[in-house]
């Protein structure tokens, strides 16, 4: 599994079958314990064609409202004008 977002992202499995319809979205049947077969669509794959490779992520609450809560900490601004350093250095 090749997308991040499904639950079996990471997973490997062999592969029975491959379906490419003409039209609407491919999946793949793949063995799961020997006699299951789990039917897993062809985007969340590393089958499916793909002109440019999408990366997702599924970003938690907790983890946005961590990262929103570290940024509130930061109380240096950046500075757009940095000062000379040096004599020779050209003034603005």
């Amino acid at each position: 599994m090749s997308d991040p977002t499904h639950p079996l992202y990471g997973r490997r499995f062999p592969v029975h079958a491959i379906s490419r319809p003409l039209h609407g979205a491919g999946h793949v049947l793949v063995v799961y314990r020997g006699h299951v077969h789990l039917r897993i669509p062809l985007a969340a794959t590393d089958l499916a064609p793909s002109p440019c490779p999408t990366r997702r992520t599924k970003l938690s609450c907790e983890a946005i409202r961590q990262l929103l809560a570290l940024l509130q900490q930061w109380d240096t601004p950046c500075h757009n004008e940095p000062p000379p350093s040096g004599h020779d250095s050209l003034q603005p």
